[in-house]
């Protein structure tokens, strides 16, 4: 995956759950890790998150360049401040 192709995902994802998103790459490979933090989360099991989150990735990024995802960590906005703690 490009920097650029990261980007338009975390874009992708803001658009879609008018969230806060936080990405980093991993390691000196071109994967990346995105943190999602959403209202719409709060009331979502985290496997309806996960479908939600990979249908715009699906819908995003070319096949290949979904396997350079390493990580997409979903939270509400309670779910975020907690974790501060």
């Amino acid at each position: 995956m490009t920097q650029e192709q990261a980007n338009s995902l975390a874009e992708a994802l803001r658009g879609r759950f008018q969230a806060e998103v936080d990405v980093e790459q991993v390691g000196d490979r071109m994967r990346f890790r995105f943190g999602v933090v959403s209202p719409q989360f709060s009331q979502m099991t985290q496997l309806q998150r996960q479908d939600a989150v990979w249908q715009v990735v699906d819908a995003t990024l070319p096949r290949e360049a979904t396997l350079d995802v390493s990580l997409i960590l979903t939270f509400s906005p309670a779910e975020f401040a907690d974790a501060g703690r």
